[in-house]
């Protein structure tokens, strides 16, 4: 199930933890909701959500279900949200972003005729350390930990399907 919550918020320019703060509400209760049907969300949560962004209850519940009803993914546009999100195993998400190098490096290192993976998923396959995928990590975090980029790298090569929408949206989706 993808991450209405989170989509919700990102459209109201706030996150969980902003959100958190201003409600008085605890970040892990937001956490939780997050990854359940907001048709299951509790009144107090609602409000508090609701209260985060400046809203009604109502309106809060009307929006969370339009966008679970929708086909609206999470865009993810630095590197920290792109962890987030590998890290709570999103189902569907979309990296947006100037991520042309890693993109151009997926288009050429794939056979892409029409009859092989054109408007197909692209299964990536990296060398680790020195792969482009890594390379663009570390240039695009804020964080010069290498562990935690081979880390993100690793997740993503193991956990994602990735497909390239465009040059700057590239969608991925967990594998099954």
């Amino acid at each position: 199930m993808k991450n209405v919550l989170d989509i919700y918020l990102k459209d109201n320019n706030t996150n969980r933890y902003e959100v958190a703060k201003r409600a008085n509400i605890s970040e892990q209760t937001l956490s939780k909701a997050s990854k359940r049907d907001p048709e299951t969300y509790t009144a107090k949560t609602l409000i508090a959500i609701g209260k985060g962004i400046g809203a009604t209850a109502g309106q809060v519940l009307d929006n969370l279900l339009a966008i679970r009803d929708s086909g609206k993914l999470y865009h993810a546009t630095n590197i920290s949200e792109l962890r987030q999100k590998v890290r709570e195993q999103e189902d569907e998400f979309i990296l947006e972003g100037d991520f042309k190098e890693l993109i151009q490096k997926i288009k050429t290192s794939i056979d892409f005729e029409d009859k092989y993976v054109r408007n197909d998923f692209i299964f990536p396959v990296f060398e680790y350390e020195g792969s482009v995928l890594f390379r663009v990590l570390k240039k695009n975090s804020s964080t010069k930990d290498e562990k935690v980029i081979k880390k993100l790298e690793k997740d993503i090569v193991n956990s994602y399907k990735i497909k390239i929408l465009n040059d700057s949206e590239t969608l991925f989706r967990l594998k099954n």
